[in-house]
This record gives C-alpha cells, sequence and structure tokens, in this order.
C-alpha cells in the first residue's frame, strides 16, 4: 500500500503546497471549535482575576481532575486503591499521591486511556529520553491548550491564523531525494510558512533568507537552534531584511541569553519564551519583562525532592491520558507567586533548566537538534524504553535502544530507518543496535545525543 508521505515525496512543490494547506485545514478543524473560542473568551477574562482567585480556582480544577482520573482510568484507579483522596485538596496535599515514572506510565498506558482511539486526538512524543508514548488528548482539551498557546501570542501582539508567521519545525516537507532548493512549504489555512530544519547549511541559508524576505512573516516560532542559526546567518553577512516581525516564539529547546541576543538583534523582534510538552505538561509563559509564567489555570508544578529542582507535573488538560504527579524528566527553578508588572498575578519560574539543546550532524554538515532528534520516535508505539543517539563520525549515526521484548519487532526498526532517512538524508549512514542496557552519564542523567564530533 503507497503511504500518503510516499505520495507527498513523489508530488511536484506546488502540489506539495496543496497537501500542506489540505493538512492545515484537517488540524484547524480539529483545534478551533466551540470549546476553543470560549475558553480564549475565559482566559480574557482570568488573566485580571487577582492572585487568590486565581490559585482557588486551579484547587477546584485539581480536586475534579484527580476524581476524574480515578473514576475514569483504570492504572489511576489501582494506583489510588486505598488512598484517602478526599485529603488531596491543594497542591501542597499532592504528595499523599505516589509518582507517576515515564517507563510506569509508558508500560501501562492502555490501562491509562480514559477515551477511545476513535474518540481522541493521537499525540506521539519522543521526548528527552527517547522513551516512545502515545498519547490520547479529548477533543475539548486540545482546544483548551491551542486557546492557551494563542492567547499567549496574542497577548504579545500576535493572533495566529490572522497574521503570517514561519514555522521551523520538524516536519518532513522535502523530500529526501529533492533536488530542488525550496526548503519550505506554504500551509495557506494558517497563512503559515513551514521551513524545513534538515536542510539549514552555509549553502542554503541565502534560499531561506530570500524566502523569509519574501513571505514576510509577521512572527517567528519553532524550534529555536534553528531560528539562530539563520540568525546568526544575517549577522555575519549583514544582511538588510525587508520585514520585521512582532515577535519570536521559541519552542521544544531551551533559550539561551547569547541566542536570544542574536535573534532580537537580526530579526529586530522581542523572544518570548514558552514551555509545554507532547505529553501535555501545563504551560509557562514569557511575558515582555522577562518573567516566566506558570498559567495556573492549566495545572501545577512540584520540585520532586527538596534536593532536586526536577519537577513533577499535574496537567488538567490531559483528560484522555491523566498525568498527575508525572515524572517528565525536566528540571527548573520554581519561584515565588508574585503581582508582575505586565499586570498578570501567578505563580512563576525563575529558570527553565531541563530541556535538551544538543544535536547531531548531517553529512552535508547541517545540525539536527535535539527537538527533532527526539521526534524520530514520535511516530512509534510504546515500544522504545529508551534510546540514545551516538554519532563519532559526520556521515553515520549509532541508535542504541532499550525495548519492549514482547511488541517491538522488524516493522518498528524499518519505521525508525524511514524516519532517520527522512530527517538526515539518504547519504548518512545507520547502525541500530537493541541493548539490555543504555549507560547513563556520570551524574546519573539519561543522554539522547552523545555527539563525540562536536565535542572534538
Amino acid at each position: 500500500m503507497v503511504s500518503l508521505q510516499n505520495v507527498y515525496d513523489r508530488s511536484p512543490v506546488w502540489l506539495q503546497h496543496v497537501m500542506t494547506t489540505g493538512s492545515g485545514l484537517q488540524k484547524n478543524r480539529k483545534r478551533y471549535g466551540k470549546d476553543y473560542w470560549d475558553y480564549r473568551d475565559f482566559l480574557a477574562e482570568f488573566d485580571v482575576w487577582p492572585l487568590e482567585r486565581k490559585l482557588e480556582y486551579r484547587d477546584m480544577r485539581l480536586r475534579g481532575f484527580i476524581a476524574h482520573a480515578n473514576e475514569n482510568s483504570q492504572f489511576y484507579r489501582v494506583l489510588y486503591q486505598g488512598l484517602d483522596l478526599s485529603a488531596v485538596s491543594t497542591p501542597a496535599d499532592l504528595g499523599n499521591l505516589p509518582v507517576v515514572e515515564k517507563e510506569l506510565l509508558r508500560s501501562h498506558i492502555e490501562q491509562a486511556y480514559t477515551v477511545s482511539r476513535e474518540g481522541s486526538i493521537e499525540g506521539h512524543t519522543g521526548g528527552t529520553t527517547g522513551k516512545s508514548l502515545v498519547v490520547r488528548s479529548t477533543p475539548r482539551d486540545s482546544m483548551e491548550r491551542m486557546a492557551q498557546l494563542d492567547h499567549f501570542k496574542a497577548r504579545n501582539g500576535f493572533e495566529n491564523r490572522k497574521m503570517r508567521k514561519a514555522t521551523f519545525m520538524g516536519k518532513h516537507i522535502v523530500p529526501p531525494n529533492s533536488k530542488k532548493r525550496v526548503f519550505w512549504r506554504y500551509n495557506a489555512a494558517s497563512r503559515q510558512m513551514l521551513y524545513s530544519t534538515f536542510h539549514i547549511t552555509e549553502g542554503n541559508l541565502p534560499s531561506y533568507v530570500a524566502s523569509l524576505n519574501k513571505f514576510k512573516p509577521q512572527a517567528l516560532d519553532g524550534f529555536f537552534t534553528s531560528m539562530v542559526d539563520v540568525a546568526s546567518y544575517v549577522l555575519r553577512n549583514d544582511i538588510k531584511l525587508d520585514f520585521r516581525p512582532i515577535a519570536i516564539f521559541p519552542t521544544s529547546e531551551t533559550v539561551t541569553d547569547s541566542g536570544r541576543e542574536l535573534l532580537e538583534q537580526a530579526f529586530g523582534a522581542k523572544v518570548y519564551d514558552q514551555y509545554a510538552s507532547s505529553e501535555g505538561a501545563p504551560f509557562i509563559t514569557e511575558c515582555k519583562f522577562g518573567t516566566l509564567h506558570i498559567e495556573a489555570g492549566t495545572g501545577v508544578f512540584e520540585r520532586r525532592s527538596e534536593d532536586s529542582d526536577e519537577v513533577l507535573v499535574t496537567s488538567f488538560t490531559t483528560h484522555g491520558t491523566p498525568l498527575i504527579r508525572y515524572a517528565i524528566g525536566d528540571s527548573m527553578v520554581l519561584g515565588p507567586d508574585i503581582v508582575c508588572r505586565c499586570g498578570i498575578e501567578s505563580p512563576t519560574v525563575v529558570s527553565i533548566q531541563g530541556r535538551n539543546d544538543d544535536f547531531l550532524y548531517r553529512p552535508d554538515g547541517a545540525k539536527i537538534n535535539g527537538g527533532n532528534v527526539a521526534n524520530l520516535f514520535k511516530n512509534l508505539p510504546n515500544v522504545v524504553i529508551r534510546a540514545q543517539l551516538v554519532q563519532d563520525r559526520v556521515e553515520a549515526v549509532k541508535i542504541l535502544l532499550e525495548v519492549d521484548p514482547e511488541h517491538y519487532g522488524a516493522e518498528h526498526e524499518a519505521l525508525l530507518r524511514e524516519e532517520f532517512q527522512h530527517k538526515f538524508g539518504p547519504e548518512s549512514r545507520l547502525t541500530v543496535e537493541v541493548v539490555e542496557n543504555i549507560l547513563r552519564a556520570p551524574s546519573g542523567k539519561h543522554r539522547l545525543i552523545v555527539n563525540r564530533v562536536s565535542a572534538g
């Protein structure tokens, strides 16, 4: 059977634009329904609530969400057996509940679901540890998350779908054997130009800049390191851009001070950081004064222990696959509850430390950033426990896998190889090795990427 991806890869560029728009229309129908607009209206009111009222609302949602998980998820019903859930009424009480590790959730994912596949929107996550996980979202949760993201952007002057945006993401928009120097495809349904992050090389960057100058986006979003590479090229070559975006919204990677400075200098626009996750973690958003606000209506972050900055997440927009005290694997320094100069009263975060910003090389010298590397595993079912990619030479990558032996098969390696070719190109050699254990770093942390080329 010929897959849709194969049809796309064999089509002319103009038809690929049409297919990209068709995909955008399908996604818009799922994202922008009545629940989306109702929640956008609510968020406009929620922003001006005093902190005390916001926290009361958060605690109400917390109690309701725990009850939902206990009543509708077999996994949580077993996990909470014998516990007095009425004793959990605020985030301070969450310590009465067990921690949910990634592997525990992955190995019991079918019991964790509260909705059928047909009645949900499925999302695939590779994560910074390479652990594959398929989460199901209810349509309402999906719309609420999109509303929260769009509301954050609107606060900073950009209204999604009404304004043009350039998105640097890990989409398979350029076929592996394409000879055309067109590294972008247009999603007319969302006024969005999608740029391939797999082809950003010194030789290709003039084409990227020319396309951006022609498109004149009003915002840039997507992978931070890819946008920084474009900004660096613009500044190094003293290029004058023909547009000035309203804002820049990085995703998926740690925003560094040096990278932020390059982006703001090259594009003349402010960078606004954000945090969420493909599993469905609560939102953290940055305001114009640089404060990282926890969006209190979306969930709770708590420190896993007193001697660690690792966080546990409880997210109110994960009714289909509930996340309660979920060990997401990220670290951050939590801040106080404040009244910010921007006018928003909320819990805050001092810094986000846990996103992986390592990269691997393609043979042509392009960097495949941590977000794109993690996405190698997004379309796999729940068969990979842990993964690590090792690169000793630019032209070759080795993937080490810890797998679920009862379910992992040759078809999964074939899918992984196909994903790899799209990201790294046909010239890059791949070795896949299934191992019993992947060694951890001296710090005890698992590393998805070991790049001995970049380390020198």
